[in-house]
């Protein structure tokens, strides 16, 4: 079925199974109908006291979702939130969106609620023990006291107690606040008989009944041997101790299937409500159903096992992926491009998604202008599409698209997809929102890793608009100077002034105009800009007359008398390279053939064209650049042959002279484009291609080292030895011996 409309599900976090099967069961339901959902988070659920903490704002900005983009209904699980201040805020925006809407289990009078029979949960584990294990003198321990949850839950305990007609009394309840804390304090006062010890303890949460099992055995009482005790939700941490948990299960599935199903109507669905059982008691351990022929195995258990089975598939995948520096390569990131393409080069750090898109606000920089102001809060009503990512493959189209859209891509025919879309944003600065789309819910883990990895973009993001504002502010220093503040010398305006006052004053010389450029390899790093230092090469190379001048970010120009300029090109490469290599002591290496030059003479007659004639420089200097980047490419196809050739025929007499001369370049030109190209030396090639047929002959075959030396072409054979330890660490012999010994 084809998507018609989407659901938005407003939750605080994801944070286990539970959370997972709630979504997942809305998002099957929903996708029956023709609907996507949208899973919106910020991701943390903050108390009130945190929400005015900058990172805070930047990731509960997720939430303006509600009301910049276009959804057909919400399920909002309000009770949830930690914060009052928060549910209140997501409420006025559900008001304002005046679009269906239904709420998990916090009342108030403008939206329809589903609340959960909580007293179905403990009246389950308490007449299981009971009935199954023949216990009379229960406890219970519930959630907070007075809260209508944690009453009802007790309820159900009272309930099934009063039914079978056993005794208790307050005396027996208590109240633990659904945390570890007082449980601990409850086994202790069990282990050390300040409780009397009953045969049985019902607990309202998984949490207190690991707690109290842990406590309890630390101080000798045996579980379930001595007490039996149950838990409840269904909370994968039931299968974490050293006897599983019998528990109850169902919530999650019942307020997500009871929800869709109501949001469904609302929007004139003709839905009628499933029949089902909802909470199943998950039996296990605690409660000494041990005997498995007597468990019976429910779809419940089943499920979260499943759940955790992918959770920690989940985070083996991340041991992988988290070594990667991600930080250190946005730090280097020049513009919004390098930073989207880097995230996708980044982006199998987060397992589990099928697609990804990274959304910028359209505003998502300061202003240059007045850089205090920037998005604080809100989306644009547009947005740039900055990062798409399918099937490993990704692409930068920076192309607009309407916040109400949300994504492109809903607007395109696809299947109902499952989105979880969380805040991109740099402390409290608003870059815009992440949406990762998924299989099945079990796959999303909004944690650690994915936050470092938003806050990796975020920071590219940050650092690029810090770069760009500096050039900003270097281009409006210039407009008014005659200097490039970076590098002390005349800019455009200053040099055309210069030039002119110069002609003005001997207009007879006739002058040649050079201008510079060095053509980087993307594979290296730079400590110094290239350009920066054939500048200060160039500073102590040229003659004192010389105009030096910075006309761009990655040109230069000189001007100087005709009679100076002769044998510019095939001299001064060289020495400028040696003089970078002065001064930098090694660590800047200038490769001459990488300098790139274009000159044009100016006479007294072009006083008035100076800048016409820069112009006409510039162009030149960026179409022979290009040119000479095509020539590499227009090699590829010559040097992949001659490389299988190296490979699949080592023991040929191959050496770079000869190699260049079949092919009529040179052997300087010849280096730099294998380099270019394959990211090693043509030699190392020839070397690594001989060792890789001698190690397959020491394996395989009965040759004598002798015999393999020749047949890899080295007809002198203790140069073949010295190389064979030198590349192995071990001599042929040893090689053999060694390899010879692993197959035994």
């Amino acid at each position: 079925m084809k998507a018609a409309g989407r659901i938005g599900v407003i939750v605080a976090h994801l944070i286990n199974n539970l959370d997972v099967e709630f979504v997942e069961v809305i998002h099957k339901t929903a996708a029956i109908y023709g609907y996507d959902t949208v899973l919106i988070s910020g991701v943390i659920n903050y108390m009130n006291e945190m929400l005015d903490e900058d990172h805070s704002k930047g990731l509960i900005n997720i939430y303006d979702l509600i009301v910049s983009s276009d959804f057909d209904g919400f399920i909002f699980s309000a009770d949830l939130f930690c914060s009052d201040r928060l549910r209140s805020r997501i409420f006025d925006m559900l008001r304002k969106a005046e679009k269906p809407c239904v709420v998990i289990g916090y009342q108030q009078n403008d939206f329809p609620v589903i609340t959960m029979p909580e007293s179905e949960l403990l009246y389950l584990s308490t007449e299981h023990l009971i009935h199954k294990h023949n216990c009379r003198r229960l406890y219970c321990i519930g959630g907070y006291k007075g809260d209508k949850k944690s009453e009802e839950r007790i309820s159900g305990f009272r309930n099934a107690m009063d039914k079978a007609g056993l005794p208790y009394d307050e005396s027996c309840i208590f109240y633990g606040n659904y945390w570890s804390f007082i449980p601990h304090e409850i086994g202790i006062k069990l282990a050390e008989r300040e409780i009397p010890l009953p045969d049985g303890i019902v607990c309202a949460s998984d949490i207190m009944a690991v707690e109290l099992c842990r406590t309890l055995r630390s101080h000798g009482i045996r579980v379930p041997d001595d007490i039996k005790i149950t838990g409840c939700d269904g909370d994968l941490i039931s299968l974490t101790e050293y006897v599983s948990i019998a528990t109850v299960a169902g919530q999650a599935r019942y307020c997500g299937r009871r929800s869709a199903e109501k949001l469904l109507q609302l929007m004139e669905n003709d839905v009628s409500e499933t029949q089902e059982r909802y909470f199943s008691l998950v039996i296990g351990e605690s409660c000494g159903c041990t005997d498995r022929s007597s468990i019976e195995q429910s779809s419940a258990l089943s499920e979260i096992r499943d759940y955790a089975g992918t959770f920690y598939r989940i985070k083996q995948s991340y041991r992988l992926g988290s070594c990667a520096d991600i930080l250190s390569k946005m730090s280097e990131c020049s513009t919004p491009e390098d930073v989207m393409r880097t995230a996708g080069e980044c982006i199998f750090m987060i397992p589990g998604f099928t697609r990804a898109e990274i959304c910028l606000c359209e505003d998502w920089r300061r202003s240059f202008q007045n850089p205090a102001l920037y998005r604080r809060g809100g989306l644009s009503s547009n947005m740039l599409l900055g990062l798409e990512t399918v099937d490993n493959c990704f692409k930068t189209p920076f192309s607009e698209f309407s916040t109400s859209e949300l994504l492109p891509f809903f607007e395109q025919p696809h299947e109902p997809q499952l989105t979880a879309v969380t805040s991109l944003h740099y402390k409290d600065q608003i870059f815009g929102y992440i949406c990762l789309s998924y299989k099945n819910a079990a796959e999303i883990v909004l944690d650690d890793y994915l936050m470092n990895w938003c806050d990796s973009v975020s920071s590219g993001l940050n650092n690029v608009q810090n770069k760009m504002y500096k050039i900003y502010v270097n281009q409006r220093i210039e407009a008014i100077s005659e200097y490039a503040p970076l590098l002390g010398i005349y800019n455009k305006r200053g040099l055309i002034g210069r030039l002119t006052q110069t002609i003005i004053d001997d207009s007879e010389t006739v002058r040649v105009l050079t201008v510079i450029s060095y053509m980087k390899n993307e594979k290296k790093k730079y400590p110094v800009p290239p350009i920066h230092a054939i500048v200060n090469a160039l500073r102590i190379a040229s003659p004192e007359e010389m105009l030096l001048a910075s006309i761009e970010d990655d040109l230069i120009a000189i001007v100087s008398s005709d009679n100076e300029q002769k044998g510019l090109h095939r001299d001064w490469a060289g020495e400028i390279a040696e003089k970078a290599d002065e001064i930098y002591k090694g660590t800047v290496m200038i490769e001459p053939e990488n300098i790139v030059f274009f000159s044009e003479r100016i006479a007294s007659a072009d006083i008035f064209s100076i800048s016409e004639i820069l112009d006409y420089a510039v162009h030149n200097i960026r179409g022979k650049m290009l040119t000479m980047q095509a020539g590499i490419f227009s090699y590829r196809d010559t040097f992949t042959t001659l490389r299988e050739s190296i490979f699949s025929s080592p023991q040929n007499e191959w050496s770079v002279e000869s190699i260049t001369r079949s092919l009529g370049i040179s052997k300087s030109h010849f280096q730099r484009i294998y380099k270019e190209l394959f990211g090693t030396s043509c030699k190392e090639d020839i070397i690594a291609a001989r060792m890789e047929r001698a190690g397959y002959y020491l394996t395989h075959t009965e040759l004598s080292v002798t015999e393999i030396a020749e047949r890899c072409g080295y007809p002198n054979i203790s140069h073949f030895i010295r190389q064979f330890k030198k590349k192995n660490g071990v001599s042929p012999n040893e090689y053999r011996k060694t390899k010879r010994n692993k197959q035994l």
